[in-house]
């Protein structure tokens, strides 16, 4: 492709739209981050409220067995009352010694306190379940002062960004013009990209299936099933297993579908449920976020790129601090990756290595 003409003109224009873009991108990443963090509260505070629900069964059983308590203790003194009169008389009566009946009032005496003594640790154990939803009651009332506040600081991130989004399409004519073109540019080297990959991961599956096909004929061992297990984000090579590039054929199929946030199905995707849909149709279960699904599976640090194989999980983070994960993609081959960009961006195939020289927020992959 010949290199598009500059001019000083033109290359302020360019700046113009690249600073534009790079806020844009920025406040993209800080909105991915803030719902993060909302999703985040809002499965401790589902968690919680599952918590309150369990202490208020334990309550009721609680105040079951004390009820009964009291019953047994209030049937043994209605009881003593009525037999005392004759029955307690034979029974102290009946000693034969001075002895005995010591030991009989003793007996006496300590049937009453066992009864009482039930019924005090009963009561323990309701205060106990008490207490317990107390503070849990108290946590949820934090949890949900807590989802308030990320709620609202997603709203301004968000209303930042959409403020972003609407200068940058304000934009005058002529750097229009310009981000037309660039976007037309992108979009063929994203489709010539996607082509590429596509065939790759098709051959790359077909190699697997004829693989598979061949150690069955020699009767040789079945490869055991795979299950993504927690890596705690240790580099080991030794686990780094054979790729899924089956993800990436059906990746694909999902080109051109719409940003939703929160999406996880063919009408509409966010980044971690594109991610989470695809693998679920291989049969491989991993976490909903992208945060969880960074710590699934053999990882890759970010200075091997050499290691990675399509259908490899790719994930960025913001300011490349992995303790603040915002986005993940696929890894499709050719140094290129499938994702769920942002909103008003669908699901599309861009450069890994452009990406990692332009804004340096990959933070490493995992192989589920």
């Amino acid at each position: 492709m010949p290199a598009a003409p500059s001019t000083p003109e033109i290359e302020a224009k360019r700046q113009e739209v690249d600073s534009a873009r790079a806020q844009m991108e920025d406040l993209a990443d800080r909105a991915e981050l803030r719902r993060e963090e909302l999703l985040q509260v809002i499965d401790s505070l589902e968690r919680i409220r599952a918590e309150i629900s369990d202490t208020r069964d334990d309550l009721a059983s609680a105040l079951s067995d004390l009820r009964a308590a009291e019953n047994a203790l209030a049937l043994r003194a209605v009881g003593m009352y009525r037999s005392g009169g004759v029955q307690l008389l034979e029974v102290l009566l009946g000693t034969t010694s001075f002895e005995d009946f010591l030991t009989r009032m003793e007996w006496l005496r300590r049937v009453s306190r066992n009864d009482a003594v039930l019924v005090l640790d009963v009561k323990d154990a309701v205060s106990a379940v008490e207490a317990a939803e107390r503070t849990l009651e108290r946590r949820e009332t934090e949890l949900v002062a807590l989802k308030r506040q990320a709620e609202i600081k997603a709203h301004e991130v968000e209303d930042a960004l959409a403020q972003q989004e609407r200068y940058v399409a304000n934009l005058d004519r002529e750097v229009a013009r310009l981000v037309a073109a660039e976007e037309d540019r992108l979009r063929r080297e994203a489709e010539e990209r996607a082509r590429r990959a596509a065939e790759e991961a098709a051959r790359r599956a077909a190699a697997e299936a004829a693989a598979r096909a061949a150690r069955v004929s020699t009767g040789a061992a079945p490869v055991p099933g795979r299950t993504a297990q927690p890596n705690g984000r240790v580099f080991d090579p030794s686990r780094l297993g054979p790729g899924h590039p089956e993800v990436v054929v059906v990746g694909m199929t999902y080109l051109g579908v719409p940003y939703v946030w929160g999406g996880s199905t063919p009408e509409g995707f966010d980044c971690s449920g594109l991610t989470w849909y695809v693998y679920r149709q291989i049969g491989i279960s991993i976490p909903r976020s992208s945060r969880m699904q960074f710590t699934v599976g053999a990882y890759i640090p970010p200075d091997r790129t050499d290691l990675l194989l399509p259908g490899d999980l790719v994930f960025f983070a913001y300011e490349g601090n992995p303790d603040r994960i915002h986005h993940v993609g696929i890894y499709v081959g050719g140094e290129d990756y499938l994702h769920a960009p942002s909103t008003g961006r669908p699901v599309q195939v861009e450069s890994l290595t452009s990406r990692i020289a332009r804004r340096g927020d990959y933070v490493g992959a995992t192989r589920p």
